[in-house]
């Protein structure tokens, strides 16, 4: 599969990143050392937790400095997705009060929340709690791992003989749309917030892909012609996630009481039918960050 393809590629980068240059054998020990004075080695990176006082000086230095270099940092994202008992989280108020809500803008928030989409952010400091909600419930976990990301692909069923899903958009219209076979997925994506080195900006979309392609006609930009393109055709929800996350938080997103409806968004993306039960999916999104520790890491582009 192609997400599989991807996140091993990923995983081998951050393996890479993490450990570094080791391995090397006796003979080419030198050969190394050498190599490893030339390439930036790359360490965790710990936000602060809180804003350290002013530092207070005696006078001003005589002579000009010059202004610190910025810091030089390579962000990775851990996404866990597990697959709990319907309910377990949804209707369990006593999780949703370690967790924060109000870290969604309230227009999308609430959007999300009547399209059966509940989020939130937790410190990070509560991944051993979620841990623990894990092996209590015997739920199966999923981890992806990788450098920065646009439009990673997160599969959630696969050929899907037919479906009905109803939304409310960013107008707050409700809209119904039916499709025959396709395949449901999540389109993840996250890069640096820019002129914010401690957070992470995050995009999570829920989309529909068709399997049967079909000839589709498109104007030209500044041109008069049309371009003809044979391909499956595929609906990207606006009812997604967009938001700058702190490193020291972590993000959930899990189904809300909406999602009792079964052509809602939460019940078609995060709920799961089995043979003998239907199980609801938490996915957790924990953001990563190393500091490059290298001479050229104030020149880098």
């Amino acid at each position: 599969m192609r997400i599989l393809k991807m996140l091993g590629v990923a995983l081998s980068i951050v393996s890479l990143v993490i450990s570094g240059c080791g391995g090397a054998s006796q003979n080419t020990a030198q050969n190394a050392q050498g190599e490893a004075d030339q390439q930036p080695t790359f360490i965790p990176y710990i936000p602060s937790q809180e804003s350290a006082p002013p530092a207070v000086t005696d006078a001003l230095p005589e002579s000009p400095q010059d202004a610190p270099a910025d810091l030089k940092l390579v962000y990775s994202v851990e996404l866990w997705e597990m697959l709990l008992p319907r309910n377990s989280i949804s209707t369990d108020e006593a999780f949703w009060k370690r967790v924060n809500e109000n870290a969604i803008d309230l227009s999308p928030y609430t959007i999300m929340l009547k399209n059966g989409v509940r989020v939130g952010s937790l410190p990070i400091q509560e991944l051993s709690v979620l841990q623990k909600l894990v092996d209590d419930r015997k739920a199966s976990m999923t981890r992806i791992a990788g450098l920065a990301g646009k439009f990673i692909e997160i599969p959630v069923a696969s050929n899907v003989p037919g479906q009905t899903i109803f939304y409310f958009n960013r107008s707050n219209q409700l809209i119904g749309r039916s499709y025959d076979r396709c395949d449901n997925l999540f389109y993840f994506s996250f890069e640096s917030t820019p002129r914010q080195q401690e957070q992470i900006r995050l995009v999570l979309t829920p989309a529909v892909r068709g399997l049967q392609k079909k000839l589709q006609f498109s104007l030209v930009p500044g041109r008069l012609e049309r371009e003809i393109e044979f391909k499956a055709e595929e609906v990207r929800y606006d009812a997604s996630l967009n938001l700058d996350l702190p490193l020291s938080r972590v993000l959930v997103v899990a189904p809300s009481v909406e999602a009792r409806d079964e052509t809602s968004i939460g019940a078609t993306f995060l709920l799961k039918d089995t043979p003998t039960e239907q199980l609801e999916r938490l996915i957790v999104v924990i953001p990563r960050a190393f500091k490059r520790n290298d001479a050229q890491a104030s020149v880098a582009p």
